[in-house]
């Protein structure tokens, strides 16, 4: 007995020295410093790591990888991940949480969410502010998880929403990428002149948001006027959104998108850049390297969609990590968000899926990658505009609203819709309030 006493304190010996030494290294993760302040736990400590994000064939090699160097780095933490896909996840994380299931960090991928779940509960969020790896985040991805001045989550990878185009057919027919609406038109003209689709576009409910959403941006929708928009100062029949919409419909309607739009999934919509039967396709950033590993021949592009008067860049930040105020083990849950999301494994994934780092001093190695990388650091870059909506399901309805009018409903039934969505939002705001 004394024996198996004697082994243990002498496991707990190793174990501490082999943590403090892997805490020498240059990691830029804060972690040292956690570890100084929280001590070696005598105990094994498990962490709930639940995340939509898992089983993504792009990325979860990153994430995996990080997770494994983690636990060899800090041997008494032992990661747990719980993997919900996206479809569910909204409901399968508040589950776990309104039902007292573990769950120590978790995801969330835009800051719709991230209110969503803040709503669920007063102390939903671990607060991070101080953090030495925030210090190098840039201003405008820490922004949206800022609350009365305490960072509540840490922002990973970032893309922008707009147009992904086969730069091989724009050569060939010597096309150069349209600054302007009028431009654009002009130039899906000439692609449709020529036989070629000119927006591969499809019916998938969510896809529609990152051709609209980006003109609401160029037009100057920013989140105080969101916040008008939900408080009722701002109507919704206002030029801003209609006019945002409108021209979403115009190319409906010009036939620059496929005759079976209605019929088409999005990664057929993928298929048909990539054989060059369409010229552009309505998405994010983040699907250039399905698209390219598709047809490795063809040279791709991305492109903003441009406005009448200003082309805006918009900001996507792929996800949030926050942690549960709740967790039994704030310091491990601490260290485990300053590894993931350092700069270092910003730059892997980054590389892996084609991304730009939340980072500013990060560097990126692809070259359409870089040129993304200067639009979202300009100053006057804006968050993508259904993201500055304050909850997820407010933005889904607003969202549903859209998608019947460009699927052939009335603007007016559009708009009715969506305001009904904003009216109920108000009230559950005044009845909270009361």
């Amino acid at each position: 007995m004394q024996g198996t006493r004697n082994a243990a304190k002498g496991l707990k010996l190793l174990l501490l020295l082999t943590v403090l030494a892997g805490c020498s290294s240059e990691s830029g993760d804060g972690a040292s410093t956690l570890l100084e302040r929280s001590g070696v736990p005598e105990e094994q400590v498990v962490l709930r790591y639940t995340s939509y994000l898992l089983d993504a064939a792009q990325s979860g090699k990153a994430y995996f990888e990080a997770i494994s160097e983690f636990e060899d780095r800090y041997p008494y933490i032992k990661i747990e991940t719980d993997f919900i896909q996206n479809a569910n996840y909204t409901a399968g994380v508040k589950i776990r949480l309104l039902g007292g299931e573990k769950i120590d960090v978790f995801d969330t991928w835009s800051p719709s969410l991230f209110q969503e779940f803040r709503q669920l509960r007063d102390d939903m969020y671990l607060d991070l502010t101080g953090m030495d790896f925030l210090q190098d985040m840039l201003p405008n991805s820490l922004a949206p998880v800022t609350v009365d001045g305490k960072v509540l989550g840490a922002p990973e990878v970032m893309h922008s929403n707009g147009l992904i185009y086969n730069k091989t057919v724009f050569n060939q027919l010597g096309l150069e990428v349209p600054q302007t609406w009028e431009e654009f038109l002009a130039t899906c003209e000439t692609l449709k002149a020529h036989g070629i689709i000119p927006i591969a576009t499809d019916s998938e409910w969510s896809t529609a948001q990152f051709f609209w959403g980006p003109m609401l941006v160029n037009g100057g929708a920013n989140p105080e006027w969101t916040r008008k928009l939900e408080s009722g100062e701002i109507p919704v029949d206002n030029p801003i959104f209609v006019g945002a919409i409108r021209k979403h419909k115009e190319i409906i309607e010009r036939g620059y998108v496929p005759p079976n739009w209605l019929q088409l999934k999005h990664e057929q919509a993928k298929d048909l850049v990539s054989q060059g039967k369409a010229a552009m396709i309505t998405t994010g950033s983040w699907s250039l390297l399905s698209i390219k590993e598709r047809n490795p021949s063809n040279e791709i592009g991305f492109m903003m969609i441009p406005g009448d008067t200003q082309t805006i860049p918009n900001i996507n930040i792929g996800t949030y990590r926050v942690i549960n105020a709740r967790t039994d083990y704030p310091e491990e849950a601490r260290l485990f968000v300053a590894y993931m999301n350092s700069k270092a494994n910003q730059e892997r994934l980054a590389a892996q899926a084609l991304a730009v780092p939340s980072v500013a001093s990060s560097q990126v190695v692809d070259h359409v990658i870089e040129d993304i990388a200067t639009l979202l650091r300009r100053e006057d870059a804006v968050l993508y505009w259904p993201h500055t909506v304050s909850n997820e399901t407010l933005q889904m309805r607003i969202q549903e609203g859209v998608n019947k009018y460009l699927a052939g409903g009335t603007l007016a039934d559009a708009l009715a819709d969506i305001e009904a969505a904003l009216e109920e939002r108000r009230n559950g705001r005044r009845a909270r309030d009361s």
